[in-house]
């Protein structure tokens, strides 16, 4: 008997033969039904505290076809309620979960078509290429790398296994965004030669007690930390406040690359082809008093050769905003958020004032994009893994320059690594520990 997973594989088929045909794009989208046994997308999920579950459940939303059939997490207590929670609001497309403590074993399942990868940053890169050696179409959330080295193997890997690749910078599928590409490539703020990115918050200092705690039996901790450098258990530095630590996470600078990812969109809506800045510089303040690693306010330049980017983590807001992206031109300046965006005319340039505002964005089209390419085996999703690995390998590069004293620096992305900076070098790679090994394409 013709199992699910042939069905999809002919439907996958089809689908490219008829796009190859100029068919398409004419044919009814839901020609096959997406309820339908070969539309079926069963997918699995890696890490599920917080991140892991919301695109989970976004997908479920947007995507009648789509199944959760496995969740894996180190934490077995937070599994149990994250299964109860997605068995409760989706009945009929969740009952079969699997639960797992192991993402190997979770990869190893034929069934899953594709995978979730929402996993504290210092994972991604080793279980994005478990998932491509299995053959999984993959959702791998920002940033997409922990390191330099991390976005380059990446894109390698992909490139090799051609997996379904997205990642979790979903403004490209915002319609805010859109919107406003749109509007930059109509050419009508002139002259573009800088672009500001920038979210704001707090320097207030993270304090409490660093004595090392009793692991949970409920919990995994050397599986948590997995190749990151060891230390003593303690509950402060991990539930979302782990990204704060070089060990395992990049800070604002890469928590939040969303929107230096919408900046680098704006400037290919522009025109300017994909490249490395020829220099970059990155200067950052933490409070004294604070027990994280990575500073809490950061200003990143990113010179090209006809404009620059800042980005930037702050306290103040800018445009009457508190995060966004704003282009700035001869004739005018453009700001866009998850919220809307904003026309500003330049005093006495002819350029007509425009804004619009909405209910506040969030990953739903990003995931229909995913499953939509998942079924036809396309690899060109809005997300791709060298879009973002690009706008993540830049912020890692700021982080760099940050953590060397804000010195300048130029990286050769052919010989990768940094020009005449053996410091700056030295970060490019993660150290692995706990006898796992760097994955190789």
């Amino acid at each position: 008997m013709e199992n699910n997973s042939s069905r999809r594989s002919f439907l996958k088929k089809s689908a490219i033969a008829m796009a190859g045909a100029g068919l398409y794009s004419s044919l009814p989208k839901n020609l096959y039904g997406i309820d339908s046994p070969g539309n079926r997308i069963n997918i699995g999920v890696i890490g599920i505290n917080w991140w892991g579950i919301e695109n989970m459940e976004f997908m479920l939303r947007a995507d009648s076809g789509t199944h959760c059939i496995a969740l894996c997490d180190v934490d077995r207590v937070r599994l149990e309620e994250q299964a109860a929670h997605l068995k409760k609001n989706f009945p009929a497309r969740t009952g079969n979960i699997k639960l797992y403590s192991d993402f190997r074993e979770l990869l190893e399942n034929k069934d899953i078509d594709g995978v979730i990868i929402a996993t504290p940053d210092h994972w991604h890169t080793y279980m994005f290429a478990e998932a491509c050696k299995a053959g999984k179409a993959i959702y791998i959330e920002k940033p997409t790398g922990h390191t330099v080295a991390d976005c380059r193997l990446m894109v390698d890997l992909q490139s090799k296994y051609k997996n379904v690749v997205t990642t979790g910078l979903w403004h490209i599928s915002l319609e805010y965004f859109t919107e406003a590409f749109d509007i930059l490539s109509s050419g009508i703020l002139g002259d573009v030669f800088k672009v500001h990115a920038w979210i704001t918050g707090t320097t207030d200092p993270v304090i409490y007690d660093p004595a090392p705690q009793p692991v949970p039996a409920t919990l995994d901790y050397n599986m948590w930390l997995g190749p990151a450098p060891y230390r003593p258990y303690n509950s402060n530095f991990l539930h979302r406040r782990w990204r704060n630590y070089w060990d395992f996470g990049g800070g604002q600078q890469t928590d939040w690359v969303h929107y230096l990812d919408s900046a680098l969109d704006g400037i290919a809506a522009l025109g300017h082809k994909r490249t490395y800045p020829k220099s970059v510089f990155s200067v950052g303040y933490k409070h004294p008093e604070t027990m994280t690693d990575t500073p809490r306010i950061q200003t990143s330049v990113f010179q090209f050769d006809d404009y620059h980017i800042v980005w930037e983590q702050q306290i103040s807001n800018l445009y009457n905003r508190g995060d966004g992206v704003a282009w700035i031109g001869s004739n005018g300046t453009l700001v866009c958020n998850r919220t809307g965006y904003e026309i500003i005319p330049q005093t006495g340039r002819d350029i007509e004032a425009k804004r619009k505002v909405g209910p506040y964005g969030n990953q739903y089209h990003h995931m229909i994009n995913w499953a939509e390419c998942i079924r036809s085996n396309n690899q060109e999703t809005n997300g791709t893994i060298d879009k973002g690995c690009y706008a993540t390998e830049l912020a890692c590069i700021a982080n760099i320059s940050h953590r060397i004293g804000g010195k300048s620096l130029e990286y050769l992305p052919v010989e990768k690594k940094f020009l005449n900076n053996p410091e700056a070098d030295s970060y490019i790679s993660p150290p692995y520990n706990n006898n796992w090994k760097y994955p190789q394409v």
